[in-house]
C-alpha cells in the first residue's frame, strides 16, 4: 500500500503542466549597425522612411520596435506581429534601435541587441558622431579599485565621417548633477580616482571636427 501512494504521489506530480516558456530575443538585420542607413527612401527635404527588419523569435507571439533619436532623445514605438516595420524619422540624426520580443502567455519580455544608425539628410553636411558606447564597467556593475583607489573608464566612438577629434568625460553620484571630470580626451579610456562603496554615475560626449558633438547614455556603477 505504502509502495502504491509513493507510486501515485510520483505519477501525478511528474505529470503537471509544462512550464510557459519565455520569449527568446530576435536577431536584428536591417538597417545594419553602424551603417548610414542609404537604403532608406526620402520622403521630403526632412524626413525619410526606414524599413526596420529581424528574424523571428522563438516562443515570441508579437514585437515591440523601439526606435530612439540620440540627439532629441525622441522615442517611436510600434507593436507588431511581424518581422518588420517602417517608419518616417527626421533625417541628419544618429538613432539607436532594438525590438523588444513578447508573449501573451508571460508578462516577461526579452530584448534584442541595441544598434545604431545615422539617417542621412543633406548629403553635403556633416555626419553627427554616434554617441559613445559605454564598455567599462558596464551599467551597475560593482568594480574594484586599484591599490591607489582608481580604475580605468573605457569606451568606443564611431563616426561616419571619422573626424572624432576629442571626448569629455562627465562623472558624479547624481546622475542629473554630472560634472565635468577630464575635457579634450583624445582615447578611449582614462582613469579616475574614486571612493570605496559608493554609487558613481558617468557619462561620455563625443566631439568631431565640424564642431557636432553627441551624448552617450548615462551609466552607474558601484565601488567596492
Amino acid at each position: 500500500m505504502k509502495k502504491f501512494i509513493i507510486f501515485f504521489m510520483i505519477f501525478f506530480c511528474g505529470c503537471g503542466p509544462d512550464p510557459i516558456p519565455d520569449p527568446e530575443a530576435t536577431i536584428l538585420l536591417s538597417p545594419e549597425n553602424l551603417n548610414n542607413c542609404s537604403s532608406a527612401s526620402r520622403v521630403n527635404d526632412s524626413e525619410r522612411q526606414v524599413l526596420f527588419q529581424w528574424t523571428k523569435a522563438l516562443f515570441a507571439e508579437s514585437y515591440e520596435l523601439i526606435v530612439k533619436n540620440s540627439v532629441t532623445q525622441e522615442s517611436f514605438n510600434i507593436n507588431t506581429t511581424l518581422f518588420n516595420e517602417s517608419l518616417i524619422l527626421p533625417g541628419a540624426a544618429p538613432y539607436q534601435w532594438f525590438v523588444r520580443s513578447k508573449s501573451s502567455l508571460t508578462p516577461v519580455t526579452k530584448d534584442s541587441n541595441s544598434w545604431q544608425f545615422y539617417l542621412e539628410g543633406d548629403p553635403n553636411t556633416s555626419h553627427l558622431p554616434f554617441p559613445a558606447i559605454l564598455l567599462a564597467p558596464q551599467d551597475n556593475a560593482t568594480v574594484s579599485l586599484s591599490d591607489a583607489n582608481s580604475f580605468l573608464l573605457k569606451w568606443e566612438g564611431n563616426d561616419l565621417d571619422g573626424d572624432i577629434i576629442s571626448y569629455d568625460l562627465y562623472l558624479g553620484i547624481d546622475p542629473n548633477q554630472l560634472t565635468l571630470k577630464e575635457d579634450k580626451i583624445n582615447s578611449t579610456e582614462f582613469s579616475v580616482i574614486l571612493e570605496l562603496d559608493n554609487r558613481y554615475y558617468w557619462q561620455i560626449i563625443t566631439h568631431d571636427e565640424s564642431q557636432n558633438q553627441s551624448k552617450s547614455s548615462i551609466f552607474s556603477f558601484q565601488t567596492n
